[in-house]
């Protein structure tokens, strides 16, 4: 389940430069411009800086050089495409999980016993929902 930690408005204010726009390495984060559009969504009305945090990331994750210096673009491409259609605060955290444990397998540095306890888990659990839906369906 997920929980959700308050971070003030300001932190994000970090990002920006004197002018008031996005500091130039923060387009070439990857992850931490996928981590960015996850979080402005989680904005509150008058958070105007989450408000053009969103338009940043999502102008940026939609650039195809974010993909040129990824060591396996076709499964960044995957991960943002999906970010960009359903954003996790929309998800439900168990298709959230199992989405991102294919994205994972995919990936080049994997730590491959991180990836079996991570699918492991994911089927004990699913095994521990269809257990419960048969027992109160039958």
């Amino acid at each position: 389940m997920y929980t959700h930690k308050h971070v003030r408005v300001d932190a994000f204010r970090k990002l920006k430069n004197s002018e008031g726009r996005f500091k130039e390495w923060v387009s070439r984060d990857r992850q931490g411009l996928l981590s960015l559009y996850e979080a402005a969504h989680l904005a509150f009305n008058g958070e105007d800086i989450l408000d053009e945090a969103l338009i940043f990331a999502t102008k940026n994750l939609k650039s195809p050089s974010i993909i040129q210096h990824n060591t396996n673009p076709n499964s960044f491409q995957k991960q943002i495409d999906f970010a960009l259609r359903f954003p996790a605060w929309k998800c439900v955290p168990r298709s959230l999980a199992r989405h991102s444990i294919d994205f994972y397998s995919e990936d080049t540095s994997q730590n491959q016993k991180l990836l079996m306890f991570a699918k492991m888990d994911f089927n004990m659990v699913q095994n521990l929902h269809q257990q419960e839906l048969y027992e109160i369906s039958g």
